[in-house]
């Protein structure tokens, strides 16, 4: 028997291991770019300008540093390496209209958390979904999907979650209905995921990508033209995840009490003051969207600032400050920011010219354009279910790309699009915030996701090729070659 005076040997705190390798890796990587020399092709400043992106790579895949300060680090590091003059060119990510596009659009997450509006809305759907447990998860589904519309796609997951728990614990699912519960937590989550594409503002990473196309060709994807693209994205997998999920795990038939059960949670009571105004302020805050098509004014950018501060006004006092700053991701603003700063200085150096270069002499031009893109976007979906870096691969990937787009003939807006929609998440591991959230409620495991996974994500990326490509080609704005 071990002495009760032994030292139990100290263990290395979780992850610890990768932040420490991704720190020296990342060090190693902008170390050589500075002792490399420039040459004809590519100056000794876009070395360094893809050296720091690599290092904060790195440092977001083995989460070394927290996303935010990464982002920081690269754009201060430009300016104290003299990639580009000054600190003002150093920081100029941080004044492009996506960065305080995505402050801005916190606004919508803060009006759902606050109100009853998301509730409301799950409750009405699921109320209307019958006894029959195929029909009700259909229902969380679709209003899950239309929340995240509206809001980050964790908290569409969080609100349907909430909702879906007091019926999945009345009923014993775990134990009783164990299918049903794999069968509502995976769809709510993939539910959430596809409708955050819906929406030009339903997810940053839309905003990042319409961001990386408008600074580099200078052309913007409109509200409805997204809008048209997203919803024929949804209308079209989330019958098929339903099918899929259903058919893997069928769900278990529900007695009449237990049916009972799923109105059980439905809120009768009336609209309150705040949930009217906030219902108003959000139609104002679409419509303003929407009509931005055809009146410049009406920017994306001017419309979610300008409604914004109307949110605090004295009357509406739709919000508070407190209410905006608890929701506000402003982990996601930095790190956004950064990115931008860093593209900004690959631009300027000839840094991502030279990307684009090499990406489009490797072959790939010789192949179908349609082939292409469906091979890439593989690949990058794969990347992405094992690399859950989501910002640092639209760096990586959305600049050659768009490049070959443009000499292809098509718009770079349909791969903006097309690395919007593959990075959200990935229907194969529970790696993104939306599916974590989900599967933290314990009703499927790793295995469950991929037995039911496998298919969807393969018809994903097919049809959101298929859908972006040829969509786009009428809807979307062609850069000349």
């Amino acid at each position: 028997m071990a002495s009760e005076n032994t030292i139990a040997p100290k263990t290395m705190p979780k992850g610890l291991a990768k932040r420490l390798a991704g720190l020296v890796l990342g060090l190693v990587i902008l170390a050589a770019s500075l002792m490399m020399p420039g040459s004809e092709e590519l100056s000794h400043q876009g070395i360094m300008s893809l050296g720091i992106l690599f290092m904060c790579i790195v440092f977001w895949i083995c989460d070394t540093l927290p996303v935010a300060a990464t982002g920081l680090l690269g754009a201060i590091l430009l300016s104290v390496f003299g990639v580009v003059d000054g600190f003002t060119a150093a920081w100029s990510g941080f004044t492009n209209f996506t960065v305080w596009f995505i402050f801005g659009v916190f606004v919508m997450t803060a009006i759902m958390v606050k109100t009853t509006l998301g509730k409301r809305l799950v409750s009405a759907l699921v109320s209307k979904a019958g006894t029959k447990p195929k029909s009700i998860i259909l229902a969380y589904m679709v209003a899950t999907a239309i929340v995240s519309m509206f809001m980050t796609d964790t908290g569409a997951v969080a609100v349907g979650m909430a909702l879906a728990l007091p019926f999945l614990k009345g009923i014993n699912a775990k134990e009783n209905k164990p299918n049903l519960g794999r069968c509502m937590a995976m769809c709510i989550a993939f539910a959430a995921i596809i409708g955050g594409f819906i929406t030009p503002f339903g997810h940053s990473l839309n905003i990042l990508c319409a961001g990386m196309l408008e600074q580099t060709y200078g052309v913007s994807v409109g509200f409805i033209q997204w809008f048209i693209i997203g919803l024929a994205i949804a209308v079209v997998m989330i019958p098929v995840i339903w099918a899929c999920v259903c058919k893997v795990f069928p769900p278990e038939p529900l007695s009449d009490e237990e049916a009972a059960l799923v109105r059980a949670g439905d809120d009768k009571e009336p609209m309150s003051a705040l949930d009217k105004k906030s219902l108003i302020y959000m139609i104002v805050l679409v419509a303003g969207f929407v009509a931005g098509n055809w009146v410049p004014v009406l920017s994306n950018i001017n419309v979610i600032i300008v409604m914004l501060a109307i949110a605090f006004v004295p009357g509406i006092d739709i919000l508070t400050w407190k209410d905006f700053e608890q929701a506000e991701g402003w982990g996601v603003v930095l790190m956004v920011g950064g990115v931008m700063c860093m593209a900004n200085a690959a631009s300027a150096t000839g840094a991502a010219g030279y990307v684009v270069n090499l990406f489009l002499s490797s072959g790939i031009m010789g192949m179908n354009t349609l082939l292409a893109l469906m091979l890439i976007m593989a690949v990058a979906y794969l990347v992405h279910t094992f690399v859950p870096a989501a910002p640092a691969l639209c760096a990586l990937f959305v600049p050659p790309v768009m490049g070959f787009c443009v000499a292809a003939g098509v718009s770079p807006a349909i791969f903006a699009m097309l690395m919007a929609s593959v990075t959200a998440g990935s229907f194969l591991m529970p790696m993104s915030p939306p599916l974590m959230v989900s599967f933290g409620e314990g009703f499927f495991t790793v295995s469950d996701q991929v037995k039911a996974g496998w298919l969807i994500s393969v018809v994903y990326v097919v049809v959101e090729v298929l859908v972006v490509y040829f969509l786009g080609s009428f809807l979307l704005p062609i850069v000349p070659a």
